[in-house]
């Protein structure tokens, strides 16, 4: 996410997004974005409070939507490895799987011009050797899980949100081989949707090819040929629930807040707690009680 914006939390409930909170849950996981780890700014002490509150919650298992540290892109290799240790070393942390997401600081050396593209680390060449395929689905009680690379270079060495060709090929094929019936669950780093520029500048403002995926309708007619239920997205620091069609997109809110800088606007540090219950789904976010010092 681009660190000169200012953004303001905000929730945005639409009708439907709670379900009868009497309901016993089939199931839980956590979903935690933007963590943007450094050994700066003690974000190495706030994640491990993140990490112990999640913990606590009980769930099954952990997805990430992306940024996981704070970055690769225009860093040297040595720096952009020593971030992705530290990452991974504190990831130990959590008592459940975790299943990452890409985001864009991942990306290595996209602004480091000493560094070729045909290098083995370069782009989510880091990523892979560190976490594996940067797309994959899993199943978790009856449910589909499909995490995208939601980014790509731009000519200039800068990056939009694009699905690219070879991944929506691997997505035909993956959601081939679903029942139609099955509950789907996507998690990207770059929205699909979102309406936070919106918010700030008003409702004819149009997204920027670094805030939205540019193909993301093509993408998501592909994904509407099944039971999608939830998108979960990240990069912009700023939670919202929008609801369409039955389809939530659920922008998470960040980990780091203002980059382990305190609250960003109204939003602290915090996570979803997503339940899943028979096929309907409710969230909560949990401020896990960080503050800088």
């Amino acid at each position: 996410m681009k660190r000169n914006v200012v953004l303001v939390g905000l929730v945005i409930l639409l009708t439907g997004c709670m379900s009868d909170k009497q309901a016993k849950p089939d199931f839980t996981f956590a979903f935690l974005t933007d963590i943007h780890i450094t050994p700066e700014k003690d974000a190495p002490r706030g994640f491990q409070q993140a990490i112990d509150s999640v913990n606590a919650s009980g769930v099954d298992f952990v997805l990430t939507g992306g940024d996981l540290i704070m970055d690769a892109l225009g860093a040297t290799r040595g720096r952009a490895d020593s971030l992705y240790q530290l990452y991974e070393k504190l990831m130990k942390g959590f008592k459940v799987p975790v299943h990452n997401t890409v985001g864009n600081h991942e990306l290595f050396a996209f602004y480091n011009r000493s560094i070729e593209p045909a290098d083995l680390d370069y782009g989510d060449g880091m990523f892979k050797k560190y976490f594996g395929d940067p797309w994959y689905s899993f199943n978790h009680k009856g449910w589909h899980f499909i995490v995208l690379k939601s980014i790509e270079q731009t000519e200039s060495r800068g990056y939009l949100g694009l699905i690219n060709p070879a991944q929506l090929e691997w997505l035909k094929n993956d959601l081939a081989t679903l029942d139609p019936k099955t509950p789907v669950v996507v998690s990207t780093h770059i929205p699909f949707i979102t309406v936070y520029d919106q918010w700030q500048n008003g409702g004819q403002y149009v997204n920027g090819p670094g805030s939205v995926i540019t193909n993301g309708k093509e993408v998501m007619a592909l994904l509407r040929t099944r039971n999608l239920k939830l998108v979960l997205q990240g990069h912009q620091h700023y939670l919202e629930d929008i609801e369409v069609d039955g389809v939530h997109f659920i922008t998470g809110g960040a980990v780091s807040a203002a980059w382990w800088g305190g609250p960003n606007g109204t939003l602290q540090e915090g996570f979803l707690i997503v339940k899943v219950t028979g096929d309907q789904i409710s969230w909560d976010y949990k401020d896990f009680g960080w503050n800088p010092k």
